[in-house]
């Protein structure tokens, strides 16, 4: 009788065992899954917004391209599950604000998820034709651009501030901007192509006054592509003059780089 009852309580223990495994693998199916965009594959709120703009007004030397490529890889790996990454190019924008080459979010991999709460293989797939291959697509056609007798970099980041940081995501979504360039700025109203200007004067004057955005929460990386006369077009001063540009805008420059090449 004693024995009969213990194994009656151990088949219940067994049975509410089964109930909770179950109910918890649904919940982590239901909750964790997110309704994405059927092109962009973006949540409503993406947990990250990386951009990636990128000023092809020079061509890039073979070096430079297959280092920019080794970057964008990285960077692309950088990016978290239901994470967004936009991708533009350094482009006029006195008629209309600037359209990303490309925007994705990262869907998640096959190791996100299981066989018994949802399809890695599905999930791989999708991380791989949806995600990956349009970064590539984008890579490829940002290089095929032809050059450009303007390189308004400071309105370009005016402008993707304004589409992609300011008003849109949460405070606690990580932001990050990432300029690919020589960092050689050059409008009409301001240009650093014959004398850099002394930041002082630059922060003061009315052409900045009129691309200055609020950069404030956003994490900012320089990829800086040097020119065949980069002894004298970029000087030390240069990236130490973007370093200003970009405190007195509320960014937080986090690295200068210098692709090979």
């Amino acid at each position: 009788m004693h024995q009969e009852r213990n194994k009656a309580i151990w088949k219940v223990a067994a049975f509410v065992t089964v109930l909770s495994l179950i109910a918890f693998l649904y919940a982590r199916s239901v909750l964790g899954r997110r309704a994405l965009d059927d092109v962009t594959l973006c949540p409503a709120i993406p947990d990250s917004v990386t951009v990636l703009l990128v000023d092809v007004t020079d061509p890039m030397t073979l070096p430079q391209k297959q280092d920019f490529r080794n970057q964008l890889d990285r960077l692309t790996a950088e990016i978290p599950r239901y994470g967004k990454l936009v991708i533009a190019k350094v482009d006029p924008v006195s008629e209309k604000l600037l359209v990303p080459v490309v925007t994705r979010c990262n869907p998640g991999v096959g190791a996100d998820t299981s066989d018994l709460d949802g399809n890695p293989a599905k999930l791989d797939k999708l991380h791989r034709e949806q995600f990956i291959a349009p970064i590539q697509d984008a890579y490829d056609q940002i290089l095929s651009t032809s050059e450009a007798s303007r390189s308004p970099i400071l309105e370009s980041i005016q402008s993707i501030n304004l589409t992609e940081f300011a008003g849109g995501p949460g405070s606690d979504v990580r932001k990050r901007l990432v300029v690919a360039s020589d960092l050689l700025q050059h409008t009409n109203a301001l240009s650093f192509y014959k004398q850099l200007p002394e930041s002082e004067s630059l922060l003061r004057s009315q052409a900045f006054s009129r691309v200055r955005t609020d950069l404030r929460g956003v994490e900012v990386d320089l990829w800086m592509l040097q020119r065949g006369d980069s002894s004298s077009s970029q000087p030390r001063a240069l990236p130490e003059l973007w370093t200003e540009i970009i405190d007195a805008q509320g960014g937080r420059l986090m690295r200068v780089y210098t692709v090979s090449g």
